[in-house]
């Protein structure tokens, strides 16, 4: 039986991503989609982390379906990263 999917936007260097996946996947499995889909590449995916529309980080195991469906939320370079 398949599992539905939720629909999230994470943006990136203020380039958005839709991303569709499964409500139970954690937040890490959508990382290296988000940064391929918006062309950077350039950093490893342990120099990124997600933060929500406040700008508090998110953990990386939180899952999806959490957010919420629609839900947008940013991924950027850690800080000291990328100078």
């Amino acid at each position: 039986m398949p599992s539905h999917q939720i629909n999230i936007v994470v943006v990136v260097n203020g380039q958005e991503a839709p991303i569709s996946a499964s409500p139970e996947a954690p937040l890490h499995s959508i990382l290296e989609k988000a940064l391929h889909e918006t062309g950077n590449i350039g950093q490893g995916p342990d120099n990124w982390e997600f933060r929500d529309a406040d700008g508090n980080p998110l953990d990386l195991g939180t899952k999806l379906g959490a957010l919420g469906a629609g839900a947008r939320i940013f991924l950027n370079l850690k800080a000291g990263i990328g100078g």
